[in-house]
């Protein structure tokens, strides 16, 4: 929420044999992310780079990687092409892609995204045979929480009153809610907040309070911010009850993540949400994401009225919230809501370029 999101990390970038339109792209790309800070340094900066992004399809080849490299020895040095590279070195695919690139990037500053250098290249059936076997073999066990409960739950149902209502823990207030504002008072700081948040036993209360307009005016929190907030801290990395690894969902629209609270992978998951239904299960197998992530991305939307679920719950998982752990596994039926969802992160033969490169087109007056 407004004043409680953490500080953005920077990630400090220089590209190297870039044309003006690669420049161009990544800036614009840069300025649409707001979970991490991705800032664009030349070569005579005082701020050494994190990483350093070299183009070798130019005319210098991979001539200009191997220089790159020995001038930053202790930063990765990303062959950024539209081949593999044929030494072993971090890699950036073209084209760029809008809903990959963050997730490509965040790995490759921790060290990953390395592309071996390989004598025989294995033939592409027996790569995605093995790339499937592996998708097949994933599985994890989950939790759930009760968002109805603890300061969640109170946020949530004083927000839905007519009336002004103080939250109160202890006998002391902790939120102000005015519903006709929509905005909230916080008596209490970000961590005091978070911890109580991550109590699922916390008592509270909630108490109507009369019209105060010097109350109201200090009221600079959106309700929305800080359900999605509390959300995350609440979720810990658990399902949002009711759902269940079988409930099929969708995103309603997409949220408005530049003023909300950063949750990991919250740009790739919106993207994919928005054009695709899927249920837990789908989701794991063709987005290999952190469960944590999901799950805390799941409760954040769904709180907040983002997320679209079906009404098909499963009474089983539904008898007892904690009646123990819940199992997702990849080994889901091959049916059209699979293939959808696996059609949707699988590049189009037939629309090769990224979201951002048809930006630029059009901007530049291209079609």
């Amino acid at each position: 929420m407004d004043n409680l999101i953490p500080k953005v990390k920077t990630v400090r970038v220089m590209l190297q044999e870039m044309g003006e339109q690669q420049n161009a792209v990544f800036k614009m790309a840069f300025k649409m992310h707001n979970t991490t800070n991705y800032e664009i340094v030349d070569q005579g900066s005082t701020h050494k780079p994190d990483m350093v992004l070299v183009d070798v399809d130019g005319s210098k080849g991979m001539l200009a990687w191997h220089e790159a490299k020995k001038n930053y020895q202790d930063v990765p040095v990303v062959v950024f092409s539209a081949h593999e590279p044929v030494v072993t070195a971090p890699y950036l695919p073209k084209p760029v892609k809008f809903d990959t690139l963050f997730p490509i990037l965040r790995s490759l500053a921790q060290g990953g995204n390395i592309v071996e250098a390989k004598q025989v290249k294995p033939d592409a059936g027996s790569q995605s045979a093995t790339a499937n076997a592996n998708v097949q073999n994933r599985k994890t066990t989950i939790r759930r929480f009760n968002p109805q409960r603890g300061l969640l739950g109170a946020l949530r149902a004083s927000s839905e009153r007519q009336q002004d209502t103080a939250v109160l823990v202890d006998g002391k207030p902790v939120l102000i809610v005015f519903p006709s504002i929509q905005r909230v008072l916080l008596t209490v700081g970000a961590e005091e907040l978070e911890k109580m948040c991550r109590d699922d036993h916390l008592a509270v209360v909630c108490k109507s309070v009369p019209d105060n307009p010097q109350w109201k005016e200090k009221a600079k929190v959106t309700i929305m911010s800080c359900l999605w907030q509390m959300a995350i801290w609440t979720a810990q990395g658990r399902l949002v009850f009711p759902m269940t690894p079988q409930t099929v969902f969708t995103l309603k629209r997409w949220p408005n993540l530049t003023r909300l609270a950063p949750v990991s992978e919250s740009m790739r998951l919106s993207a994919f949400l928005t054009k695709t239904s899927v249920n837990l299960n789908i989701l794991y197998k063709v987005m290999p994401l952190d469960m944590a992530d999901i799950l805390n991305y799941l409760a954040a939307t769904y709180v907040t009225g983002y997320l679209a679920t079906d009404n098909e719950f499963s009474a089983q998982g539904n008898k007892e919230l904690a009646s123990g752990t819940m199992n997702v596994n990849t080994h889901v039926p091959d049916n059209k809501m699979s293939k959808d969802a696996l059609s949707a992160v699988t590049p189009s033969q037939n629309q090769p370029r990224g979201l951002l490169q048809r930006l630029m087109r059009k901007l530049s007056g291209g079609k």
